[in-house]
């Protein structure tokens, strides 16, 4: 087999993407005139948070998608609402989301900000065993 220049600039095996969603800015690629997209982990990361974000309710015609998240944002910064905070997301992702199979929800307070909460969610996707950490932060901006 001979190895022409062009072998060695192009990719040889194409990266396989299982899932693939529009970005949440729907900002232009600059490759092209097209949106731009994520793909795999990114794209199931910014479902996840699009999901947690969301209040029951708060779709028209779909109102058991979301969770009660923000609701518990303006509680104290008590172990019993840190604890209803990590149902309501283990809940949302069980129901909301297919594709996850879920790990652990760990939910973090700082307790000399009060007005932030990290939520580490430890999943693997149903078509790979790795596990994968996704973490954001829930601000309270009232």
């Amino acid at each position: 087999m001979t190895v022409t220049r062009a072998d060695s600039f192009t990719e040889l095996t194409k990266k396989i993407e299982f899932f693939s969603d529009f970005t949440n800015s729907f900002a232009k690629s600059p490759f092209g005139n097209q949106l731009g997209r994520v793909t795999n982990e990114k794209s199931v990361n910014q479902s996840l948070k699009n999901l947690i974000m969301t209040n029951l309710g708060e779709r028209p015609f779909q109102p058991y998608i979301g969770s009660d998240v923000m609701a518990t944002l303006f509680e104290n910064n008590t172990y019993e609402a840190l604890t209803t905070l990590q149902l309501y997301v283990q809940n949302c992702i069980q129901n909301n989301e297919p594709r996850v199979n879920l790990i652990d929800v760990q939910i973090n307070s700082d307790l000399y900000n009060e007005n932030e909460v990290e939520v580490t969610i430890v999943y693997n996707l149903i078509n790979n065993p790795s596990p994968i950490n996704f973490t954001f932060l829930l601000k309270r901006v009232r």
